[in-house]
């Protein structure tokens, strides 16, 4: 299975989209809300937010190449329609998914280097403001010691990004298909027995993050600098 790799050491900021109100709440009372897995499902109505692949567990691809017949039966006669398809998609997957999932998009080095690297305008469609956090590994560690003294299991990397015509085998909710590879998804995921929405406080992270308007994007830029004031690339 080819995917992409994610080197989470890497990771320079955080962004979090969202309505001012929640944005500010995050700000100001670190609150952090773990919404359920099926929930990304649901929307898949919607254009930009939406994943009818969450919670995919394997697929299958099989091209005109592949030794594959479908055979239709007709009940009550003896006759059998075979037929060979030249492509088929096979999913598998969870219909009640249990657990929770707290999304960021994710600022690496990689994607930094580029000069030229702009954050994709579809990201508008997460909310009117957003949270840039400026030291992702103190915001995880909040995280990591809120969770842990809840005795709530966790996991948490970058997302894979997949191409669903040609993957074959197992997939992981860490593994998203590659129409949304603009989203840059970092996921912290909740192993919890329940589908309800979960949240937890962290306490005012003002100290490590700063809000703005969603429009704010459009006039990043993003300058390497030496450590004598001179930009590391022209």
């Amino acid at each position: 299975m080819k995917k992409t790799e994610n080197n989470d050491n890497n990771v320079l900021f955080f962004l979090k989209f969202g309505s001012e109100k929640n944005m500010l709440d995050l700000l100001n009372n670190g609150t952090i809300y773990f919404n359920t897995i099926d929930y990304f499902q649901k929307l898949e109505r919607e254009k930009e937010r939406g994943d009818k692949y969450e919670g995919t567990t394997n697929i299958k691809n099989y091209h005109e190449y592949d030794n594959l017949t479908l055979t239709l039966k007709i009940p009550n006669t003896e006759k059998e329609i075979k037929t060979k398809p030249t492509k088929l998609h096979l999913r598998e997957y969870l219909t009640e998914i249990k657990g929770n999932i707290y999304s960021l998009y994710s600022l690496k080095t990689p994607e930094l280097y580029n000069l030229n690297f702009k954050i994709d305008q579809r990201v508008k469609e997460f909310g009117t403001h957003f949270v840039i956090i400026k030291n992702p590994t103190e915001f995880l560690n909040r995280i990591v010691s809120e969770l842990r003294n809840k005795g709530i299991s966790f996991r948490y990397r970058g997302v894979n990004y997949y191409a669903k015509n040609k993957i074959n085998g197992k997939i992981s909710l860490f593994d998203k298909v590659s129409e949304y590879n603009y989203q840059y998804e970092f996921r912290i995921l909740l192993y919890r027995n329940e589908i309800t929405p979960f949240s937890i406080k962290i306490g005012d992270i003002n100290n490590i993050a700063e809000i703005f308007e969603v429009d704010a994007i459009d006039k990043m830029e993003f300058n390497w600098i030496k450590n004598k004031g001179e930009k590391l690339i022209e």
